[in-house]
């Protein structure tokens, strides 16, 4: 993200059990170029954090698919669970298709083309 970011914040809770580490990057929103480099260096840290182990967590809608990506333990056997129930109490995917990558049935061959 060199040359493209502006500023980083960054911010730390712990606790016995957990960690949370939320940071955020700040860009010229006028540089259309530097603002895509931004998005695909956000997109990297997410890519390298689950390499390393690290989860994304409440991400934005842009990243969401990519964030669910990360979750890959069993073959990804949370999202066939949570797209299970989505089915059930909403086959017809009206609420919300998408949201946090859960996709009614009817949109998942079109997600997989992103």
């Amino acid at each position: 993200m060199s040359g493209s970011v502006l500023a980083l914040t960054s911010a730390m809770v712990i606790n016995a059990r957990s960690l949370v580490h939320a940071c955020g990057a700040i860009w010229d929103v006028s540089s259309e170029e530097g603002t895509r480099r931004s998005y695909e260096g956000c997109k990297a840290i997410v890519r390298e954090a689950a390499k390393a182990g690290f989860g994304e967590y409440r991400a934005h809608l842009d990243y969401m698919d990519l964030a669910s990506d990360t979750y890959s333990f069993g073959d990804h056997a949370y999202r066939r669970f949570v797209e299970k129930i989505k089915d059930a109490v909403d086959p017809n995917g009206i609420l919300a298709p998408g949201k946090q990558s859960i996709w009614p049935a009817s949109y998942r061959d079109q997600t997989k083309e992103r």
